[in-house]
């Protein structure tokens, strides 16, 4: 890639070097994966190569494919960025449509829509050429949902095709095949799923051949290399990221609420065989989801449960001591019940919250509340609907109160306040209740996180050690 800056009449702001590195390669080519560590400035490096497509009259347009949440976004960062017309595709269907005739150079619509647009979105196509990018193209990781074939109908109508996320691997090696056969039609990875997952994949039950899965791991690894731009935070001068664990020991009751859910669970899979399990596995996620929440805050399964929760006593003093050193904080929570029960606990420090049944217009004014009122000094906020397309680096602090299995969530989460614009060493707190499910989601996300890496080349070590759910595993976590 060469690093010589193109001149963009359309660009307001000159990009950084390394953006300016991707700008050109996505510039000359037409299928382009970027993965891009989270806080590098995807959306600009995108919106920037565009903008020069569009003036070198390669492209007429794009139609940019985000979350809901991100819609405004990215409508704000083309504003940001260039001179260019940008429109949401949002609205009633007759607003949509209206839309839809408007001249834009970017039309900004979210997955759901695409779906129900499909003959618009597919006539435009056809009479334009437009190139169709997807943010956080993890979204089609599932090659058999409705909205990844509706996708993937569209892509040999686009002129350019782009993805982009910083999780492209948001759980499992597999979770990348259906984003590069939107790239390619399967040039690439093949144009068999099964094939590719019984290749690549994490086995579910047995022993795995360790030593297999790795050179093939090493296989996958090469091949994306060869066409996927990807850098850490290495290539940026940001402050240092720490982490730190706090273990706390639950209540007398606490405890005996997690142990009876525990022992429910132990006696039930301890007589069931290894494919018993497996056809069953998304049932005892769900359960092992429930001693999450005890662990957590046991009202949010009983509402009779009125005893203060062990973290959130140890969260009362780390978010005390924030607050002491003029600091904010962001408090992360997997459930929209300790959202609202946090932020009516820390409602002094000028709590707000971040949860999926928020509009969008209260969720970019709580944004901007948190970023500019000083009062303001702690959001509470769901993974879910927060980790993405969000800079908060107003806090250099963040709390993980509970993590689920979902790597995806757990890494995105963190990059909201370590990225582009962050001044403050960045303090990573994750509270972690002794002897309880928490231990080994720790665990499982070191393990998800380890072979993402290595996929991608961020490292040249992977953990040896099974990232499946076998029988022995659900025993071992249950304590059995």
């Amino acid at each position: 890639m060469s690093d010589k800056l193109i001149f963009n009449f359309t660009s307001k702001m000159n990009p950084l070097s390394h953006q300016v590195e991707a700008i050109n390669y996505i510039v000359n080519h037409d299928n382009i994966p970027l993965f891009d560590e989270q806080g590098l400035g995807k959306s600009k490096i995108v919106i920037d190569a565009l903008c020069k497509n569009i003036e070198d009259k390669i492209i007429d347009g794009a139609f940019i494919i985000c979350k809901k949440t991100l819609l405004y976004n990215w409508k704000n960062e083309i504003d940001r960025h260039s001179h260019l017309f940008s429109v949401i595709m949002d609205g009633s269907k007759g607003q949509r449509g209206r839309k839809f005739i408007t001249f834009s150079h970017f039309y900004i619509v979210n997955y759901e829509t695409v779906i129900q647009e499909l003959e618009l979105i597919t006539l435009l196509l056809k009479n334009k050429k437009f190139a169709l990018v997807l943010d956080e193209s993890q979204k089609i990781k599932n090659p058999t949902s409705k909205i990844t074939n509706t996708i993937l109908s569209l892509r040999s109508l686009a002129r350019k095709r782009i993805i982009l996320t910083g999780t492209p691997i948001a759980n499992r090696p597999e979770d990348i095949w259906s984003q590069f056969f939107f790239l390619d039609g399967g040039t690439l990875l093949g144009n068999d799923y099964i094939s590719f997952k019984r290749r690549y994949g994490v086995e579910l039950k047995g022993v795995q051949d360790t030593s297999k899965f790795e050179i093939n791991l090493q296989e996958l690894r090469d091949k994306i290399q060869t066409v996927a731009i990807r850098r850490t935070k290495d290539v940026l001068t940001l402050p240092e990221k720490r982490f730190e664990e706090v273990y706390v020991n639950l209540s007398a009751k606490q405890n005996k609420i997690y142990e009876l859910a525990r022992k429910e669970m132990y006696y039930e899979i301890q007589n069931m065989d290894g494919e018993q399990l497996e056809q069953n596995i998304d049932n005892y996620l769900v359960k092992l989801l429930r001693l999450t929440q005890i662990a957590s805050n046991p009202g949010l399964l009983d509402l009779n449960y009125k005893e203060e929760p062990a973290k959130f006593i140890k969260l009362d003093k780390l978010v005390n001591e924030i607050i002491q050193k003029n600091e904010k904080v962001i408090i992360w929570t997997s459930f929209t019940g300790n959202v609202r029960t946090l932020r009516n606990r820390y409602k002094r420090f000028g709590a707000q919250m971040l949860f999926g049944e928020l509009l969008i217009i209260e969720r970019n004014q709580i944004v901007k509340m948190f970023l500019e009122d000083k009062k303001c000094n702690v959001l509470i906020a769901n993974p879910a609907a927060a980790k993405e397309g969000l800079t908060l680096t107003s806090a250099n602090n963040a709390i993980y109160v509970d993590r689920t299995f979902k790597m995806d969530d757990y890494l995105q989460s963190q990059d909201r306040i370590h990225r582009i614009g962050q001044k403050k060493i960045c303090n990573i707190i994750k509270i972690i209740a002794k002897n309880t499910i928490d231990q080994y989601t720790d665990e499982i996300l070191e393990k998800k996180e380890s072979i993402a890496k290595y996929t991608l080349g961020d490292t040249d070590k992977i953990t040896k050690k099974r990232q499946y759910l076998s029988k022995e595993d659900l025993i071992r976590i249950l304590g059995g």
